[in-house]
């Protein structure tokens, strides 16, 4: 099944000649993350649970992190360019992953963040939903909107194969599969907007002008029909819950705050006394932070003081 939106903008981007480029990048991705507003967070932590209010399908997207971004660009380096400096594999790294997907602070659908290991995710979905049995996976769907290709994994149970049974087995897709739980993945668009071009030889060249082009991602879509959920204790949801930032593209509902203790706070059905040590270090760390952003921002007020001219201000009040 395939949807197509935004289809002409698609076609004028991916029709394009754009300067060479790392592709495909093959990533190793062990943690899978759900983003939602302040009403999807309050409700999954009041009930404990993923059961989406108007759908059966719950959409989870990879999180990946620093060490495996790293770990995926030597590879293709060593791959391809064995010869490079180290200061040239640096250069990889930053001016290539560009794309939404790594910007590894912000989303686009809300500013809470729930990341879990995919093996727990796949457990529990395993245990609650599946009897007992490994979960399917399939090739769902590849989705385009005007600069973004999102190539959905389908997870279902064996109870499900007939429903499911038009959709090709993971096995089949080229480009995404479940391997020792964890998602692999071959990006074929990993910056987006295009400042640099890759030499034959490996050295990354800036352009003359920038390209917009489009970058892809990999969902994972779990499926969840009434009266079936995804149940996770309370203090496990807390330990996963990360603030992120808003991106400039807002395509979120309703905005909650920007740490982790204003929104415990902001939940009174969650005392935050009642959190796990992990939690209450993890809180402690975030207070001393936005301490010493006080402080600072203290510090520069009285720098900034001291450097003004005061005399035209006194004279303006003479």
């Amino acid at each position: 099944m395939s949807v197509q939106l935004h289809e002409d903008d698609m076609m004028k981007y991916i029709t394009k000649e754009i300067p060479p480029y790392p592709n495909p990048v093959e990533f190793c991705v062990s943690e899978v993350a759900h983003v939602t507003d302040k009403k999807g967070f309050k409700g999954i932590l009041a009930l404990e649970k993923f059961n989406p209010p108007d759908s059966e399908f719950s959409w989870w997207d990879l999180k990946m992190n620093k060490k495996e971004i790293k770990s995926a660009m030597e590879i293709y380096i060593e791959k391809n360019f064995p010869n490079i400096t180290k200061a040239e594999k640096k250069a990889f790294l930053e001016k290539f992953t560009t794309s939404p997907l790594f910007k590894l602070q912000e989303s686009r659908y809300g500013n809470y963040r729930f990341t879990f290991p995919l093996t727990d995710l796949m457990q529990w979905y395993k245990e609650q939903n599946c009897g007992g049995k490994d979960p399917v996976l399939r090739v769902y769907e590849t989705i385009t909107y005007k600069q973004e290709i999102v190539y959905a994994v389908l997870i279902h149970s064996p109870e499900d194969n007939k429903l499911f049974g038009k959709y090709p087995l993971l096995e089949a897709s080229e480009w995404v599969r479940y391997e020792d739980g964890k998602i692999i993945w071959k990006a074929q668009a990993i910056c987006e907007t295009h400042w640099y071009q890759l030499s034959e030889s490996g050295e990354v060249q800036s352009l003359n002008t920038y390209q917009f082009y489009v970058w892809d991602q990999v969902s994972l879509v779990f499926h969840l029909p009434k009266p079936k959920a995804l149940e996770i204790p309370r203090e496990r949801l807390i330990e996963a819950l990360v603030a992120c930032e808003i991106s400039d593209i807002d395509l979120s509902g309703l905005k909650g705050p920007n740490n982790k203790r204003k929104m415990l706070d902001a939940n009174s059905e969650y005392p935050i006394h009642h959190g796990s040590k992990k939690v209450k270090k993890e809180l402690k760390e975030e207070e001393k932070e936005e301490m010493e952003e006080i402080d600072q921002k203290d510090e520069d007020e009285a720098k900034s003081f001291c450097t003004t001219d005061h005399s035209t201000i006194l004279n303006d009040h003479i």
